[in-house]
């Protein structure tokens, strides 16, 4: 560490000459030892005034309410550049100003480090997710949903499940709308229509305040649990269509999952548990029967045979790991807990197996799965949760 104090000491000392021997010695070691140090020397050994700010700029410690300080001091700095004319002294300022924004970046950065070491404490345990959501209204509004309720319900008004009014609706125009659930939120919505919607931890609808003509639409991103109802309308069941970034899925009553978060792998998984229904991709269209599993991305469209129970489990407040990689597993542990993670190279490819209540705390889960061999840290830096996953 620099004792900037004594940089700029004999910086002036140099320049005016008084400088001793033994002072001269540790001047070049200083100088040799950091390259932003020996270029702002050799421009300011002829630029006498701006010594006074360089010894300034040098004291000045990163501290918050010493920033607006030092960026006046620059600015101080490039206005006595512009004042000067000749092109011999603007050369020199060309590195001179190159050599200040290199230690004002040099600073900051090892100033951030060391403030990511103060601010990384361990910490013991995170609560499980709750009944958090918002709907966004189409005029910009949120409104912050009850914790203490499990969901929604949209008809004439929209209100809680209980019958408690949360908004009169003005049912002249369509409108659009989009409930969200953070990363440890869960949420129930019931559209206009009855079709019934369980979402996922970080998950968004965009729904309509009624559904008009002879499709249903709504738009989903995240994960969701449909219970559809079945409308006729002029004889003909309505179909009931859900939109993702790579597909859409075509239902006329039915229930079934359907996971499309944009952070995994561009693949997006529908699973059938009753009724029939139609993926669509591009050109494409494939069926879907209950205990199939559509699988749609860039390149199309699969389906295959599953165990439906694990992909619908969190619906009824349940994690069942089955075969399931680890990163996928703890992935889905970040969401509903919220918090980012890191797992070290050397931890080598393992599949769980464990069928755990998401009511349990984090370390409860943790303390399952580190029968498998693994072992975890969580620890806070800033405003975010980290658990790192190593042998």
């Amino acid at each position: 560490m620099y004792d900037t104090s004594e940089i700029a000491r004999l910086i002036k000392r140099k320049i005016e000459g008084t400088i001793t021997a033994e002072e001269l010695i540790k001047f070049s070691e200083l100088a040799e030892e950091n390259p932003s140090i020996r270029s702002l020397l050799l421009i300011i050994e002829d630029d006498h005034t701006l010594l006074e700010d360089t010894a300034i700029y040098l004291n000045l410690s990163m501290e918050e309410e010493k920033v607006g300080r030092r960026n006046r001091l620059l600015d101080k700095t490039f206005a006595k550049i512009h004042k000067r004319s000749k092109i011999m002294l603007f050369r020199k300022a060309i590195p001179y100003v190159a050599a200040v924004l290199v230690l004002s970046l040099s600073t900051l950065y090892y100033y951030s480090l060391e403030q990511d070491k103060l601010d990384i404490v361990l910490i013991e345990d995170l609560a499980p997710g709750s009944n958090r959501a918002s709907i966004t209204l189409a005029d910009g509004r949120v409104i912050e949903l009850s914790q203490d309720q499990h969901g929604v319900v949209l008809n004439d008004q929209l209100q809680y499940e209980d019958g408690t009014l949360i908004q009169t609706m003005d049912n002249s125009e369509i409108v659009h709308a989009t409930i969200s659930t953070p990363k440890g939120g869960q949420y129930q919505i019931t559209l206009s229509d009855g079709t019934k919607v369980w979402l996922n931890a970080d998950s968004k609808l965009t729904y309509p305040s009624r559904f008009n003509g002879d499709n249903r639409l709504v738009e989903l991103e995240g994960e969701a649990y449909f219970e559809v109802s079945t409308v006729a309308k002029k004889g003909k069941k309505a179909p009931f269509i859900v939109k993702t970034s790579f597909q859409q899925v075509e239902v006329l009553g039915t229930q079934f999952n359907l996971k499309a978060y944009p952070d995994d792998p561009g693949d997006t998984h529908t699973t059938l548990v009753e009724g029939i229904v139609s993926l669509h991709v591009a050109d494409k269209t494939l069926p879907l029967f209950p205990g199939e599993q559509g699988v749609s991305n860039k390149q199309g469209i699969s389906k295959r045979r599953v165990d439906v129970g694990p992909y619908i489990a969190w619906k009824d407040n349940q994690f069942v790991f089955e075969e399931i990689e680890l990163r996928e597993a703890i992935k889905i542990l970040s969401r509903w807990y919220d918090f980012d993670f890191n797992i070290d190279n050397a931890v080598k490819p393992i599949h769980l197996y464990a069928s755990i209540n998401r009511s349990k705390s984090l370390k409860e889960v943790l303390n399952i799965l580190e029968s498998s061999g693994i072992k975890f840290r969580l620890e806070r830096g800033g405003e975010r949760n980290k658990l790192l996953i190593f042998n």
